[in-house]
């Protein structure tokens, strides 16, 4: 059985890309996918768990990267079993982005083969209920696109409004009083000249008396 289809996510495609292998993303937006890792870089592991036609499909599967060309185009195949229902899927997969108006656009074309008891439904019941699976993925998906989005939009905002602001802060002195490399000496102040003590003078005076009487002396 063979599915096409394609829908439009508000991301570019060097975004949207990468989603495409991140298990975190994928299983939450998968419908069905309660377990998915990563083991290498090629290889995942998980379960995934419907519902068709009242018939309750729990299978562990493995999913192998087949083919990668970055950022345009994915194949990959899955394979699955449910041993308790005697049933198995075996899925071929395409997935392409491509740049959009909107931002990308996403599609994919898948291989389908169903066994067992899974298999004996029908295409038509299978088909209509990939419809539905379809639908949930898509709304899911472009959440996880937006998301992405929006926070590598604030990181980038924010490292510009850090950018802009280390020019300011290395150009503006820090607040604050701010020290001389050396402190600056005061002058001294004027102070008049200190008067002679009175025994200073009394000398002075003396001594001034006994030169006098040597100069008459010795004339």
């Amino acid at each position: 059985m063979k599915l096409s289809s394609q829908f439009t996510v508000p991301a570019e495609p060097e975004r949207v890309f990468p989603l495409l292998f991140d298990p975190d993303v994928m299983r939450t937006s998968i419908p069905g996918c309660s377990e998915l890792v990563r083991d290498d870089d090629d290889t995942y592991r998980g379960r995934l768990e419907n519902v068709i036609a009242h018939v309750r499909f729990n299978a562990g599967f493995t999913a192998k990267i087949v083919s990668i060309d970055a950022p345009r185009h994915v194949g990959a195949l899955l394979q699955g079993q449910d041993r308790k229902l005697g049933s198995s899927i075996k899925i071929d997969a395409k997935l392409s982005v491509q740049p959009d108006p909107a931002g990308s656009l996403v599609g994919y074309q898948m291989e389908m083969a169903l066994w067992g008891k899974i298999g004996r439904l029908g295409e038509a019941l299978v088909r209509r209920r990939s419809v539905e699976i379809e639908r949930q993925f898509v709304e899911r998906f472009s959440a996880a696109c937006a998301v992405d989005t929006a926070s590598t939009s604030d990181t980038s905002d924010a490292s510009e409004t850090e950018s802009a602001a280390r020019p300011a802060a290395l150009a503006e002195p820090a607040a604050g009083p701010t020290r001389s490399a050396a402190p600056a000496t005061r002058a001294a102040p004027d102070r008049p000249a200190p008067r002679r003590r009175w025994w200073q003078r009394i000398s002075h005076w003396w001594q001034r008396t006994v030169r006098r009487r040597d100069n008459r002396s010795s004339r």
